[in-house]
């Protein structure tokens, strides 16, 4: 059943002030980002990609993320990097988006941090390295990244990258259950039931207590 035309009508206002705006916010940042204004360039380049406010235009978009990355936009970095990885907008190209990874995540880009951790483990764009993978998800998961406390969890459980350490792999599984993170709960209680000596009992694993 279609809406009610005041709905309708209400809608399509509300989706013909949206487009104003963004049109509008094209018009303000455009002279700031020509002016080599870099996060204005990452804005321009992210809104020409989507199409918001101006015809859509992936490649020029990516343009504009790059002259932003170029000089040291860490958002940008990432958004480029991820571009590259996917081929949207410009070449796909593995190594490059790992180039752009590395510079984001030693801005201390978390998710960038972890990206390059996944990447470093499947050697996917560059050399294996379950080191350097154990190094960058260590540095997303101190700032809270569940994806790489999950991870590096699982990477200290096993040794992998690292040695086997059973109360670090028991505190990263928890700060990742602590999030919700899929699967981090199921693991958590199961690598303390194989390893009863462990930090905390099973009931106090999840409610916060003793959290590091």
């Amino acid at each position: 059943m279609a809406p009610p035309i005041s709905t309708r009508f209400d809608l399509a206002m509300s989706n013909s002030d949206s487009a104003d705006l963004a049109a509008a916010r094209i018009g303000a940042i455009r002279p700031a980002a020509e002016q080599s204004d870099a996060q204005a360039q990452f804005e321009l380049g992210h809104m020409t990609a989507r199409g918001e406010g101006v015809t859509r235009d992936k490649a020029e978009g990516a343009s504009w993320i790059r002259k932003a990355a170029e000089q040291g936009h860490v958002d940008a970095q990432f958004l480029l990097a991820s571009l590259y990885l996917m081929g949207d907008g410009v070449a796909q190209s593995a190594p490059e988006g790992v180039e752009w990874l590395e510079k984001a995540a030693s801005q201390g880009h978390a998710d960038a941090q972890y990206l390059l951790g996944l990447m470093r483990e499947d050697g996917d764009g560059c050399d294996i390295d379950p080191a350097d993978a154990v190094r960058w998800y260590s540095q997303a998961a101190d700032q809270d990244h569940a994806g790489a406390q999950y991870r590096l969890a699982q990477l200290k459980e096993h040794g992998v990258g690292c040695e086997i350490d059973m109360t670090e792999a028991f505190k990263w599984y928890r700060r990742a259950a602590l999030q919700d993170y899929p699967d981090a709960r199921e693991d958590l209680l199961g690598l303390c039931r194989a390893h009863p000596d462990l930090p905390l009992p099973v009931s106090e694993l999840l409610d916060g207590k003793g959290r590091s």
